[in-house]
């Protein structure tokens, strides 16, 4: 296989199962994998369709100099650098956004993340089949890095956007999801650009050091996306255990994506797949209704009382003497 390909098809694979166990770990549900699945199809068909379509991609399917990184030569065309983010990664994961699999940014960054890389292999896969190409490792590590960056912005963005408080606000935030994506792109590129033509593509202090800003942003979006739904759910599972819905414990466990991945809470995998499932969707699905004018949040917190009313026979079940002790501990 062309090493254009190659590393690619690598990096879309080890970063993918990695999201993929990011999210199974927290969910232990294997339905996700279709609709991982269905999101990296669409991003790898993405720029084939553009082609297809006479989208204006001549400096895409151009040959490049050695080491030049292909699949972000769009940048220079201002108006694809918000076109080709929101086709690839933003339309699949808003898409899966209307699904209970994508409910806060975390599930929405390991999304992005796929659908990311998955544009990444079908940008390098058009460019191979049109032309001679034989970058250098350099650039193909800086390029899959890049995608999986812009990816987890676009996918986070779009998870904060649905749990936003009112309606009108979330296409307002996905737009500024898509902007942020496009100039974190452009500046790594320019980044890149700049020190490879000061210190050359086999600099080692270059390379090492735009990974590392490529991963500092990958790795930021997770770390936000964590902690800011760890603070919704510590939030809305209080509220619960002060109305007496919940134990205690759920305060100390379920926020925390550490505690949660953890199997010393609750014994039996289906029961705590299912507990995790239906106490997480009620708190999120608290946090959207929170500012809602009074009418329209009595008729959307019926579902809120039909999933406390589940909570609560769920939670009858008895968990083994080493797990409750685990608790309250």
């Amino acid at each position: 296989m062309n090493v254009a390909l190659a590393v690619p098809v690598a990096f879309w694979a080890v970063l993918s199962v990695a999201a993929f166990l990011f999210l199974w770990l927290d969910r232990y549900q294997f339905d996700l994998v279709p609709w991982l699945a269905g999101v990296a199809a669409w991003g790898f068909a993405g720029p084939a369709v553009l082609a297809a379509v006479g989208a204006r991609l001549p400096q895409l399917l151009t040959a490049p100099v050695m080491g030049s990184p292909v699949p972000e030569l769009w940048l220079t065309l201002p108006a694809l650098a918000v076109v080709l983010p929101c086709i690839g990664v933003a339309l699949p994961v808003a898409a899966v956004a209307r699904s209970r699999f994508l409910e806060g940014p975390s599930s929405g960054a390991v999304f992005g993340v796929t659908a990311g890389l998955a544009f990444s292999l079908g940008m390098h896969l058009l460019v191979v089949t049109r032309a001679a190409w034989h970058p250098s490792l350099a650039a193909l590590v800086f390029v899959g890095l890049l995608h999986a960056a812009v990816g987890a912005v676009l996918g986070a963005g779009i998870g904060l956007a649905k749990l936003a408080a009112l309606p009108h606000l979330r296409i307002p935030a996905v737009l500024s999801a898509v902007t942020a994506a496009a100039g974190i792109g452009a500046l790594l590129v320019l980044g890149a650009v700049s020190c490879w033509t000061n210190w050359g593509e086999v600099s080692a202090a270059c390379n090492l050091a735009l990974a590392a800003l490529e991963l500092a942003v990958l790795l930021g979006v997770f770390g936000f996306s964590i902690s800011y739904e760890r603070r919704v759910l510590a939030g809305q599972l209080a509220e619960e255990v002060a109305l007496g819905v919940l134990p205690g414990w759920a305060v100390q466990v379920l926020p925390s994506y550490r505690r949660r991945i953890c199997s010393d809470w609750w014994e039996r995998r289906d029961e705590r797949r299912e507990i995790l499932r239906l106490l997480t969707g009620l708190a999120f699905r608290k946090y959207r209704l929170r500012k809602l004018p009074e009418k329209r949040a009595r008729l959307y917190g019926l579902e809120v009382g039909r999933l406390r009313q589940r909570a609560r026979l769920l939670l009858a079940l008895p968990p083994t003497s080493t797990a409750a002790a685990s608790r309250e501990e």
